[in-house]
C-alpha cells in the first residue's frame, strides 16, 4: 500500500474513532442548565396550610371556580372548628385546674380551724373556766369568720335595715306603734350569707308591723 492511501485511510477513520473535544463541554452545559432549572422551581403552592390564617385566596390570575372556592371554604371551616375545639378544652381545663387549687387552699385553712377546735374541746375540765372555754370557743369563731371573708363569703346580718324577700326569710311580725319601724327588720335569728351575687342562705329574721293604736 502506498503512502498517500494510507494517509487517505486514516484521515477518513479519525471522525468515526476519534470523539470531538467540545462534546464534554456541551453535555456539562445541559446538565448545569437542568440542575439550575430543578433549583429555581417553584415548591407545590396547593399544600395545605397547617393554621387557619394561614389560609390565603388565590392569585386573580388563578381562578380556581365554584368548586374550588367551596373546597377551600370547606377546609377553613375544619380548621376553624378544630382550633374552637381545643381552644374550649384548655379552657376547660385550666378552669378545673384554677378551681382545684382554690378548693384545696380552703380545705387547708378549714383544717386548721377543726385543730383548733379538737384542741378547744380536748380540754381536761378539771381546772378549767367556763370563761376559758366561751373565750377559746370565741377565738375559733373568729378565725373561722376571717376564711369565709377571705374566700369572699360575707354575712347578710340585717338589723335595723328593711325587710328585702330576696335576702330574708321572715319568721315572725312583731307589733310596733312607729310607723318608721314598719316593715324593718326587728331581730335576725340566723345569719345569712352570700358569696358575691349568689345568695348562699337567706338570714332569718323577724319583721317589725305597725298598727295603729286603737281610739
Amino acid at each position: 500500500m502506498g503512502t498517500k492511501d494510507l494517509e487517505q485511510e486514516m484521515k477518513s477513520a479519525a471522525p468515526e474513532d476519534v470523539a470531538p473535544e467540545d462534546a464534554a463541554p456541551e453535555d456539562a452545559a445541559s446538565e448545569a442548565s437542568a440542575d439550575a432549572a430543578g433549583r429555581d422551581a417553584p415548591e407545590d403552592a396547593s399544600e395545605t396550610p397547617g393554621h387557619v390564617d394561614e389560609v390565603r385566596p388565590p392569585e386573580s390570575g388563578d381562578d380556581p371556580g365554584p368548586e374550588g372556592e367551596l373546597a377551600a371554604l370547606q377546609d377553613r371551616h375544619l380548621r376553624l372548628a378544630a382550633e374552637f375545639d381545643n381552644f374550649r378544652r384548655r379552657t376547660r381545663r385550666e378552669l378545673g385546674d384554677a378551681g382545684e387549687r382554690a378548693r384545696a387552699d380552703l380545705a387547708g385553712k378549714l383544717l386548721e380551724l377543726v385543730d383548733d377546735l379538737q384542741r378547744v374541746a380536748g380540754t381536761p375540765l378539771e381546772g378549767t373556766t367556763t370563761e376559758a372555754l366561751h373565750e377559746g370557743i370565741g377565738l375559733v369563731a373568729r378565725k373561722f369568720a376571717k376564711v369565709l371573708s377571705d374566700a369572699g363569703v360575707e354575712p347578710v346580718d340585717p338589723v335595723g335595715e328593711r325587710f328585702d324577700p330576696n335576702l330574708h326569710d321572715a319568721l315572725m311580725m312583731t307589733p310596733t306603734h312607729d310607723p318608721e319601724q314598719d316593715e324593718l327588720v326587728s331581730q335576725v335569728v340566723l345569719i345569712g350569707y352570700r358569696l358575691g351575687d349568689r345568695l348562699l342562705r337567706p338570714a332569718r329574721v323577724t319583721v317589725y308591723r305597725h298598727e295603729a293604736e286603737a281610739s
